[in-house]
């Protein structure tokens, strides 16, 4: 794995996006995309990540049950929104967050966070300067 901090979104198949996406992707550096579940495997085959993030709005029956399948090891992230109130966590889900999907500071703190506590650096663009994680 590298030390910068990389997370897999994964979305629901046929949706152009989540309301998250935007500012996760200023966020983090190394934001992967996919959707369909062979892509997902091919994409985990080769390219480790850090955690695999979903919008609670994208779960499906079965999502986490594969996404633990194929990397049992990486932790998944739930995201909702803070309107929807808090999610019950499946099992499967290491975490729970809610959040408003248009509070870049929350998600910016939350990438930091996820950072620290996987020991790997996170870019913050707005200085271009990493913000260094770990002990």
């Amino acid at each position: 794995m590298t030390a910068i901090l990389t997370l897999l979104f994964v979305g629901k198949p046929g949706e152009v996006g989540s309301p998250f996406l935007p500012p996760l992707r200023a966020a983090v550096s190394r934001l992967l995309v996919e959707r369909r579940r062979e892509d997902i495997k091919a994409l985990l085959s080769r390219e480790p990540v850090d955690a695999i993030m979903l919008d609670q709005d994208h779960l499906r029956d079965d999502v986490v049950t594969v996404l633990k399948d194929i990397a049992p090891w990486t932790p998944v992230i739930l995201l909702c929104r803070r309107s929807q109130g808090a999610a019950i966590k499946p099992p499967g889900v290491a975490v729970v967050c809610c959040a408003d999907p248009g509070d870049e500071k929350l998600l910016n703190a939350m990438a930091i966070f996820l950072g620290f506590i996987l020991g790997k650096r996170v870019l913050n663009f707005r200085n271009h300067m990493p913000i260094r994680s770990g002990y």
